[in-house]
């Protein structure tokens, strides 16, 4: 199994997303912050919301390499060069993915007191996914754990919100 399968499988687990905080009861009308959002659970959602967009982009690539938004309009900072080396390797061992990813869970794990970035816990399921060589062989290592439970983190600058870390935290289980 080459190197990049190996990678490969590691980083299909890597993908991340956000939980949503519920307010239970009602309160007064909170104050917007400078990011815009005038809550906890409204910028977990927003955080969420673009994690969701991530995955669906993902998917949607996997079917139509032309598809748009591209997953790593998403990302930023070392996460997007990681993505970018990623798909480098995989056209350079003519290795593809197959298959969706579906997020299952999200958790809130953390947030900022100016509401500028989210940590979020995420689940994901990658059972639906494989990897498969130029002839459509599978190459999907036989270690790879299909659910894998990813720490991320969210931003929100002014040009909008965007991924800026993913970290496995546990594989097999969420």
């Amino acid at each position: 199994m080459s190197h990049l399968a190996r990678t490969l499988a590691s980083t299909l687990a890597a993908f991340a997303v956000v939980g949503a905080l519920v307010g239970c009861a009602p309160s007064p009308e909170p104050t917007p912050t400078p990011t815009g959002f005038a809550s906890e659970a409204e910028a977990f959602e927003a955080a969420e919301a673009t994690y969701r967009a991530y995955v669906d982009a993902t998917n949607a690539q996997r079917m139509d390499p032309l598809h748009s938004p591209a997953p790593e309009s998403f990302l930023r900072g070392e996460l997007l060069e990681s993505e970018l080396e990623f798909d480098r390797q995989l056209k350079a061992e003519v290795l593809s993915i197959v298959g969706e990813t579906v997020i299952t869970d999200v958790e809130y794990a953390a947030i900022d007191a100016n509401l500028t970035s989210a940590d979020v816990n995420i689940c994901l399921d990658s059972s639906q996914t494989t990897i498969v060589d130029e002839s459509g062989n599978d190459v999907t290592p036989s270690t790879r754990e299909p659910i894998t439970l990813i720490s991320t983190t969210v931003v929100w600058t002014p040009s909008g919100t965007a991924i800026t870390s993913s970290e496995t935290l546990k594989t097999g289980q969420c």
